[in-house]
């Protein structure tokens, strides 16, 4: 097994003290901006100069926060991105992965990847021990009462304590309290969320407004195909968008709602799928489908029917990747002639909290 390890830094440090490899198999280091000539006895080399070689087995990318960025860089100069083992792809600054290996710790790019557990057990060991830590220093945050949380907070949980919740804590903490304002307000309506996914967002939804129904509003089968290839040749999403959003299904939602009883499946197109809510109203809405024509239609068609003291949350407003998003909000402020109250958080995607 011969292999360059990209990274000459602590994490690098770690995985060689731990013997996975022995010193023939390394080729040598490599640095996204060289500083060193020699690193542990080895040489150290700037990405270029690996363009096009094939001596090695592996590139073990050894650098956090850095992943897709080095992937990119790879793709650019031409070195076998198929090679290269990512120590961080499990979560990517844009949402995106390569391969379905979204959240996925320590993993090969290529689809047709080799086992990382098996062929390089400590180095997946200490991979995903960092990640559980990352994970698990917001859960530690939360409870010490960084917010000074109330006792019966769902963040604090054990159904929410998972990296998706606890690592966009500000998204699902700050819903939590708008729900607490809502509910305190005694503000009329439903609650309902178009753009459902897996139910990550909705199962919070439905846990804390458990005496208001709950539309989900999704094709459970991906965008609608005409609308993501506008969105990718606008450079608005990545090509793998249309295929990692089909891994859901209405049942399985269904499945992780804590009161299944008072959701109601509204599967199709929006706005096809809004017949008979003529005199429906609402309290509570999120909008997460990530294209500008789905978002200005959820906006059309929520804004006027949200109550006094309602916020929508619009998912992504400040996602630099997912421009469509503030494209809609300003195109429906300009439909109505108005600015309407908002208010935008600093969480992962960039959530606009619209307030009426």
């Amino acid at each position: 097994m011969k292999v360059y390890i990209w990274g000459t830094g602590v994490l690098t440090s770690e995985y060689l003290e731990l013997g996975e490899l022995d010193n023939e198999d390394i080729l040598g280091f490599i640095e996204t901006q060289k500083r060193r000539e020699i690193f542990r006895g080895k040489k150290v080399y700037e990405p270029e100069e690996l363009a096009g070689r094939k001596d090695y087995d592996y590139i073990l990318v050894c650098v956090y926060s850095c992943g897709k960025e080095i992937y990119d860089t790879c793709r650019q100069i031409g070195i076998d991105t198929d090679k290269l083992i990512l120590a961080d792809n499990w979560e990517w600054i844009d949402g995106t992965s390569m391969k379905n290996t979204l959240r996925n710790c320590c993993r090969k790019i290529n689809e047709n990847s080799i086992d990382i557990k098996n062929v390089f057990p400590k180095l997946y060991s200490l991979c995903s021990a960092k990640v559980d830590i990352q994970a698990g220093r917001y859960i530690v945050v939360s409870c010490n009462g960084y917010d000074l949380c109330e006792k019966d907070a769902l963040i604090l949980k054990d159904a929410y304590s998972k990296k998706e919740y606890q690592t966009d804590y500000f998204r699902y903490r700050t819903f939590e309290l708008m729900a607490n304002e809502i509910i305190n307000m005694g503000v009329n309506g439903e609650v309902a969320e178009l753009g459902v996914f897996r139910g990550t967002f909705s199962k919070m939804m439905n846990d804390k407004f458990q005496d208001k129904k709950l539309y989900l509003f999704d094709t459970f089968e991906s965008f609608d195909l005409d609308e993501f290839q506008k969105e990718l040749k606008l450079g608005r999403c990545s090509d793998n968008f249309l295929t990692t959003f089909k891994n859901t299904t209405e049942e399985y939602v269904l499945s992780i709602m804590p009161y299944p009883d008072k959701c109601v499946v509204k599967k199709g197109l929006f706005p096809d799928t809004v017949d008979g809510l003529d005199d429906e109203t609402f309290a509570f809405v999120s909008i997460d489908v990530d294209f500008e024509k789905s978002i200005l239609e959820g906006l059309r068609y929520f804004y006027p029917r949200l109550n006094k003291g309602g916020a929508i949350f619009v998912h992504d407003y400040n996602n630099r990747f997912l421009e469509g998003v503030k494209s809609a909000v300003a195109a429906y402020e300009n439909e109505i002639g108005n600015k309407m109250m908002k208010v935008p958080l600093a969480d992962e995607g960039g959530t606009l909290v619209i307030i009426k």
